[in-house]
């Protein structure tokens, strides 16, 4: 073997480990179901200028979709349902600024806008949002038929 080909075999091999995590990423993101188990997923294709970070948590009962919004008024967010899709959008201003020689802007402001897919079981007719020390909290009741029972075995 020349030891230009050895080289480049050894160059090209990260590239072709980058490659295949990139596409296994991609192929999750765009087919969720085809990865794991059905979940809710993010689905926000839209480009916003920061994304609020959110749980999705399950229990017999609900499903809580919490989202943090530290800063944003709550009375100017959009909180919609299309179809199985929770839509939540807003913005978050940035105020003024003091007047200074500040080096270090950490701080997010701007449009935001995000899309979580629900399972199918949940009620959308009882579904109640609150916001609380920035923290948006939407619950979404599970169909009463879709609950989870315990099947009594009676003995023979």
């Amino acid at each position: 073997m020349s030891r230009s080909t050895q080289w480049r075999r050894e160059f090209s091999a990260p590239l072709h480990a980058l490659q295949n995590e990139l596409n296994r990423l991609l192929e999750e993101y765009w087919n969720p179901a085809r990865v794991g188990p059905c979940q809710p997923t993010p689905t926000d294709l839209e480009p916003a200028a920061w994304t609020p970070v959110i749980d999705v948590i399950e229990t017999p009962q609900e499903v809580i979709v919490m989202a943090e919004l530290p800063g944003v008024d709550p009375s100017s967010i959009d909180l919609s349902v299309t179809g199985n899709v929770l839509s939540l959008r807003g913005e978050k201003r940035a105020g003024e600024f003091p007047e200074g020689s500040g080096a270090v802007r950490e701080r997010q402001f701007g449009a935001f806008h995000r899309q979580i897919s629900l399972p199918g079981e949940v009620n959308f007719d009882g579904i109640q949002a609150e916001a609380r020390e920035g923290v948006l909290k939407v619950r979404f009741p599970k169909q009463e038929e879709a609950r989870r029972r315990k099947i009594p075995i009676q003995p023979t």
